[in-house]
């Protein structure tokens, strides 16, 4: 629902009835349902990718060529355990946010916590991946010694590429959660004025 077309609900009831009201939180309420069910998949298949590199890059930790090699890849798995980790607290946010048998006042205010934190945890997603970055980043310096200049450049520039990729999909998301975070917390200021 969009911010028109929620001021427009609440406008329609000029003398700011219970039904009013309420349907204006439910409407909140449903849009962020709704969201958190369009991501589902998303993070479906991100839990897959994970679950098929852990196992490679812990092998590849293990009997690596070089030291160099094998610490980049103990790099990049300890990035990606600390991935793990965020998505783990990012999806206990998330399920804590869900509606509940608590009062609708209590209940956007909640959610509207909980997707503050969850924006913050999503905007520093360029932090917490560093490492499979820098991990990247040391096979590239392997490979610029040991097979070429450009296999080691192509790979410095894809990591580059994918930081970057990282950096604007962290702030992308971290905005559009604030942006459910404000209607929420729209919606209960109007709440509360009642």
């Amino acid at each position: 629902m969009s911010d028109d077309a929620l001021s427009a609900l609440w406008m329609s009831d000029p003398t700011g009835s219970k039904e009013g009201v309420m349907g204006a939180v439910n409407a909140v309420l449903q849009e962020d349902r709704v969201a958190r069910e369009k991501d589902r998949w998303v993070r479906a298949g991100g839990v897959l990718a994970v679950a098929l590199l852990c196992p490679v890059l812990l092998w590849a930790a293990a009997y690596g060529k070089t030291p160099l090699v094998r610490g980049a890849y103990a790099l990049m798995a300890v990035g990606t355990a600390v991935l793990v980790s965020a998505e783990w607290r990012f999806l206990a946010w998330g399920r804590q946010a869900m509606p509940g048998p608590d009062d609708a006042r209590s209940q956007l205010q909640k959610s509207a916590f909980l997707l503050g934190r969850q924006a913050t945890l999503v905007r520093l997603a360029p932090l917490w991946c560093a490492p499979i970055f820098a991990g990247a980043a040391l096979i590239g310096a392997w490979l610029y010694t040991n097979v070429g200049h450009a296999s080691g450049c192509g790979l410095w520039l894809l990591t580059s590429a994918g930081w970057l990729a990282c950096l604007a999909g962290g702030v992308s998301k971290g905005a559009a959660l604030d942006a459910r975070r404000v209607r929420m917390e729209r919606v209960l200021t109007d709440l509360l004025s009642q």
